[in-house]
């Protein structure tokens, strides 16, 4: 249970660095330094500990679940983060991953929707819609960033990523059982990472030479004595040490109760947001927040 309560605790502190991380250096370029800190460390790791998960097709499958989780998953996040600010970000994907992966199991896999399930769902949504209302300080933040849904719809593609990508990690673990490759959760975490990298900087590459001109120039050093620390724990606390403490969970928890504890991270993460952001939910939103989140711990246990 302790490596469950870190994860969480690691995951709410990766919200609040990556939105500073974002609202500093830019979505796009904040999200793309973030993923090439954490790859270096990874790999470091795996170069040194771990060369063997490297290898077999399951390697292939990793980087694809890394490409859609902390590719297109984790550029979407940090466009979300810019215009919403972590509290409200970091529900929306935590929240509606868990659906994304169930309905991409069930159009892939064929798993069936129970009915246990499905009220699950319906109980995510109704506190999602509630919680759907800004502070004062992140409606500030909407007339210098951008609309307040392009936000959502960023954040509502994040979880998209993450529940899918989730998925197709899965399917790669399937795969090296049967190749008979021993996956670790850092070997794991480094290939989704790197193949996360390529798609990051591809679309940093795109936005400078095909983009707003005025959008890149504002992107500033990541060597900023002001930007570093909340730069280096995006890159420490969610894809290196929050993805290490819940393998770890994995592996000495069931699922479901590593999963329902988990979920608790945006509840745990709105006292940070208030402090770091000035973001202070209503009270139908903080209700919205734990209907939504309560829906998920459901969703995971009855799954």
């Amino acid at each position: 249970m302790l490596a469950a309560v870190l994860t969480t605790f690691c995951f709410a502190l990766s919200g609040v660095t990556g939105e500073k991380t974002a609202t500093r250096l830019g979505g796009l370029w904040g999200n793309a330094v973030r993923l090439f800190l954490a790859a270096v460390v990874l790999g470091v790791i795996v170069l040194l500990l771990d060369r063997d998960s490297l290898r077999g097709p399951s390697f292939l499958w990793f980087l694809l679940s890394g490409a859609v989780g902390f590719g297109l998953g984790d550029i979407a996040l940090f466009l979300a983060y810019e215009r919403l600010g972590s509290r409200l970000t970091i529900l929306l994907n935590l929240c509606l991953a868990p659906l994304f992966a169930m309905a991409t199991e069930w159009i892939w896999l064929g798993n069936a929707v129970t009915g246990r399930v499905f009220l699950s769902s319906l109980v995510i949504l109704a506190g999602v819609t509630l919680a759907l209302r800004p502070g004062a300080r992140v409606r500030q933040r909407l007339d210098r960033r951008g609309k307040f849904w392009i936000g959502v719809v960023a954040a509502i593609t994040a979880g998209f990523g993450q529940g899918t990508g989730a998925v197709i990690s899965r399917k790669a673990e399937e795969v090296a059982a049967l190749t008979g490759v021993d996956i670790t959760g850092v070997g794991a975490a480094f290939q989704r990472v790197l193949a996360g990298l390529i798609v990051g900087v591809i679309a940093v590459a795109v936005v400078r030479a095909w983009g707003n001109r005025s959008l890149w120039r504002d992107w500033r050093s990541p060597l900023d004595i002001s930007i570093a620390p909340w730069l280096l724990g995006a890159a420490l606390f969610g894809p290196v040490i929050g993805v290490s403490c819940f393998q770890w969970a994995l592996q000495s928890r069931e699922s479901g109760v590593v999963l329902a504890v988990v979920a608790t991270t945006p509840i745990v993460m709105m006292p940070m947001a208030a402090i770091t952001e000035g973001d202070h939910p209503t009270r139908l939103a903080v209700l919205g927040a734990v209907i939504a989140v309560g829906g998920v711990i459901l969703l995971n246990l009855w799954a």
